[in-house]
């Protein structure tokens, strides 16, 4: 696996962190009051009043990219939420696909890992044909470039805000868009960030590429905060399109 960070990024912070093994490069800026759950592959921060996680993060490395297990399909309680997750009924007869943020096929690397992606605390209401489609096209790419980049830093969501349509008892909310934020390291730091309208879709994934901080101004969350400022505002400011093999 190649180095995490080329030398221009290692400080003492972040060497100290990484050796007391607590130091999670993928995490977003994280709040005392935010509900924070941690699996064996992903982390992810919930929001009990859309019933759903706000983003879901992971590392995606060469090996990991392939999946050597079959998939599940059992949808589960995530018994790690305090408040309770959504449930199987909520989506039952929704016309909602219960769609993955962290994909089953890059949590597909042990029996654990993928048995965890199905937990409801990784799902949010999807269209059928955009869970199906185009979304499904940019998960399959997103494991393309772990191949080609080594590993890659993940983070994945809706874009949660008020007023939004609900399904099932527990009232889940039925996001407009969704988002991914990828961070390579190697041999620079770049960043890409994704954004889709949760509907049918075929325009070519380049199209729909956008700037770091535009998904930071829709959702409030503050990703990859502990990079050096310099850094931070040049790669987030801009679509890093050209930086990425499509």
């Amino acid at each position: 696996m190649k180095p995490l960070l080329p030398t221009l990024l290692l400080n003492l912070c972040f060497i100290f962190s990484l050796t007391a093994g607590d130091f999670q490069p993928e995490l977003p800026a994280i709040d005392s009051t935010d509900q924070i759950i941690k699996h064996t592959a992903f982390t992810l921060s919930y929001k009990e009043e859309h019933e759903q996680a706000e983003w879901v993060a992971y590392m995606l490395c060469r090996e990991r990219a392939v999946s050597t297990e079959e998939r599940t399909d059992k949808f589960l309680e995530d018994k790690l939420v305090k408040t309770g997750s959504a449930i199987n009924k909520d989506y039952a007869k929704s016309g909602y696909d219960r769609g993955h943020l962290a994909p089953a096929a890059d949590m597909g690397w042990s029996a654990q890992t993928m048995r965890e992606s199905f937990y409801f605390s990784n799902m949010s209401p999807q269209v059928p044909a955009f869970n199906r489609g185009i979304w499904k096209k940019l998960e399959e790419k997103v494991r393309n470039w772990a191949q080609t980049y080594d590993t890659i830093f993940v983070v994945t969501g809706p874009v949660l805000v008020p007023g939004l349509p609900v399904i099932g008892v527990n009232r889940v909310s039925v996001p407009e868009y969704y988002y991914k934020v990828l961070l390579d390291f190697y041999p620079k730091p770049k960043c890409l960030a994704i954004l889709m309208k949760n509907q049918p879709g075929n325009l070519p994934l380049r199209e729909y590429v956008t700037t770091v901080d535009k998904i930071e101004k829709l959702t409030g969350i503050d990703f990859f905060a502990w990079l050096p400022d310099e850094v931070e505002v040049r790669i987030e400011s801009a679509k890093q399109t050209d930086q990425w093999k499509w």
